[in-house]
């Protein structure tokens, strides 16, 4: 049973260190949650700031996104012959490492020291390096997860691993809104300085978890079209696709239609991330915690809430009603989130679990190399056009999950 997401885990015969590494584990992914939305809170209001354009800003997350989903596999079955530990590090340590730089180039553009494409470019670069090395650190954390629970528990414990990721969703945009007072780039720093006490910790504290298995698995190589899990992969891909589209514009739709500053821009949307990610954090720490729902099941139900939370947004008059539908929209997405995590990881062997986790974490990136530039571009058409997209995509792939769901029960 689920006591705490971050101060307990059901793992069988835990002794207190072993529980203790788990808690680390789960911080691990707490501060890199907050990080990873701080930035997706500022990028917008930063972006024009510095005299971005809107497909400009969508390009920053697109080309991460790409390098994030091509170096996740690789990674993934880097930690079953390496070890969770030192992978998690490594990712731990570029993500800091790349937030600093990130943080650092957009400090430039604000001072006026560098503008145009030399700016441009230079972000670019910096987000592309602090995805490339921060892709490591969810496959090694699932891996780890995967290595600490029993079939049974996969689901709750996968759960909590999604939870972890959401209240750093929660905590980063609130930390956002309270610091975005003293200026835009003072949370990106604060999270790099919470990414590196977390890899501190973890290097003196966590021990690697024992292997279920004694296979080797330095050259396994599963293929993405696998029928064990590829509903999993391509609904993955699809749910990220459409939040993408929808996350990447909603801080140019706040500003435009309440016409707000920068920093206003910044605080309403943190609001509503916040939301979003608390209802989230619900979907993960209760529906796959306590309750046990499947993860078909998770899937089956969150995908028509996230076609809800689409669409309502267009119908916000107000930033306190549109921040209700971001939460709708939240709870769809922590249905969905941990039900592919865990029906992928449960339909593979415990000498898989690295590749696969390097599998599933590519899918949220994978989503993101298309969804902002695709979002951005539609958004300059019409504003309307991408929670439109995003909700026409979730109908198919909703018939989809149902259809799949028969089989996989």
């Amino acid at each position: 049973m689920l006591k705490s997401t971050l101060m307990a885990s059901s793992i069988p015969q835990t002794s207190p260190a072993s529980a203790l590494s788990t808690r680390l584990v789960l911080f691990s992914v707490l501060a890199t949650g907050i990080g990873q939305s701080m930035t997706f809170t500022l990028l917008a209001p930063l972006g024009r700031e510095v005299g971005f354009g809107e497909v400009q800003v969508g390009l920053v997350i697109s080309c991460s996104a790409l390098l994030f989903t091509l170096t996740s596999p690789v990674w993934g079955r880097t930690s079953d012959r390496w070890g969770r530990k030192p992978v998690l590090l490594l990712g731990l340590f570029g993500y800091a490492f790349g937030c600093i730089l990130f943080a650092t180039a957009f400090y430039f553009g604000l001072k006026g020291l560098l503008s145009g494409m030399t700016l441009y470019l230079l972000v670019i670069s910096a987000r592309v390096l602090m995805a490339s090395l921060m892709s490591a650190a969810p496959s090694a954390a699932s891996a780890y997860i995967a290595d600490t629970t029993s079939v049974e528990q996969r689901v709750a414990g996968m759960g909590r691993l999604g939870a972890a990721r959401t209240l750093g969703a929660i905590l980063g945009p609130a930390m956002c809104g309270l610091l975005a007072v003293i200026g835009l780039l003072t949370p990106l720093y604060i999270a790099a300085g919470i990414t590196l006490l977390s890899t501190v910790m973890v290097a003196i504290i966590v021990k690697e978890p024992p292997r279920t298995t004694s296979q080797p698995a330095s050259k396994l190589k599963l293929k993405l079209f696998d029928d064990r899990y590829f509903p999993y992969i391509l609904i993955g891909f699809v749910a990220f696709l459409a939040f993408s589209m929808t996350s990447q514009t909603i801080g140019f739709y706040i500003q435009d239609r309440f016409v707000l500053d920068g920093k206003g821009t910044a605080q309403a949307l943190g609001l509503g991330m916040m939301v979003a990610a608390a209802m989230s954090f619900f979907s993960q720490a209760y529906l796959a915690g306590r309750v046990k729902l499947s993860p078909v099941w998770l899937m089956k139900l969150g995908l028509p809430v996230l076609m809800i939370g689409y669409c309502s947004l267009l119908f916000a008059n107000t930033i306190a009603v549109l921040v209700i539908f971001l939460g709708i929209m939240g709870l769809g997405l922590g249905m969905v989130s941990p039900g592919i995590t865990a029906g992928a990881s449960l339909s593979v062997g415990a000498e898989e679990q690295g590749a696969v986790s390097g599998l599933v974490s590519a899918c949220p990136a994978a989503g993101f190399v298309l969804g902002p530039v695709v979002g951005t571009s539609l958004y300059q058409l019409n504003p309307a056009l991408p929670y439109l997209c995003a909700c026409a995509l979730m109908l198919p792939l909703t018939i989809y999950a149902w259809r799949f769901g028969r089989t996989a029960q």
